[in-house]
């Protein structure tokens, strides 16, 4: 794809032109299995920070067994809401799905900015 993909894309998408069917070509590149597109931007956010969890392993074991305890923690509460999400009515989905994610994203910024730190001391 060229650069303007995206942006043709998004063109049609405003107003409502479908495009005709891709040629079958059998020089294709296989998809990309680590980022499924499927994905939602949650998600995609919590396999990043699983990578940045991991990369401080390389830089400080202690801070890094701190913070996936603490990961595992919130991410395994998320996950068992998620469980019996589906028997939970809408008003208590709307309040703690966000709740939940917060959470999570919260350790994961916390992941982020104390990877930093270390990743700089070493400069």
């Amino acid at each position: 794809m060229t650069k303007f993909a995206p942006v043709f894309f998004a063109a049609l998408l405003a107003t409502g032109c479908s495009m005709p069917p891709k040629p079958a070509s059998s020089h294709n590149p296989p998809p990309v299995v680590s980022a499924p597109q499927s994905l939602s931007s949650f998600d995609s956010r919590v396999v990043q920070c699983r990578k940045e969890l991991q990369v401080m392993q390389a830089y400080n074991v202690t801070v890094f067994e701190q913070y996936n305890q603490r990961f595992l923690r919130v991410n395994g509460q998320l996950e068992k809401y998620l469980e019996i999400r589906d028997k939970v009515g809408s008003e208590i989905d709307d309040i703690a799905t966000p709740k939940y994610q917060y959470n999570v994203r919260r350790v994961c910024e916390e992941i982020r900015s104390t990877l930093m730190q270390l990743i700089i001391k070493e400069v």
